[in-house]
């Protein structure tokens, strides 16, 4: 003889498969696609504008920001770059030379 589920289960069975319908239907929505567009919108104006405040307070105390040491690290990135293709042509001319 099979025994019933326990009370909290059927409890959960019943509100689950309703609010779930609900809130996948909400999920396909076009206002729901529009809230979380807007969402992330205003996120990242909030992230700009952290971030613009948060350089400017670094400069004034006179430290990098991270926009400084993104740059820095181009910079080197390019040099290690050209370093690299002056030492092969290096060796090249000096392979050429000997042989």
């Amino acid at each position: 003889m099979a025994s019933s589920p326990p009370l909290w289960r059927r409890a959960f069975d019943a509100i689950e498969r309703p609010l779930g319908d609900a809130l996948a239907s909400g999920g396909r929505s076009e206002t729901f696609a529009d809230a979380v567009s807007l969402g992330l919108h205003l996120r990242r104006r909030v992230e700009r504008e952290v971030e613009r405040r948060t350089r400017r307070a670094l400069h004034m105390v006179n430290l990098p920001a991270a926009s400084d040491v993104r740059g820095l690290t181009k910079q080197v990135t390019e040099l290690q770059r050209q370093v690299r293709a002056l030492s092969h042509e290096l060796e090249e001319a000096r392979a050429g030379r000997d042989g």
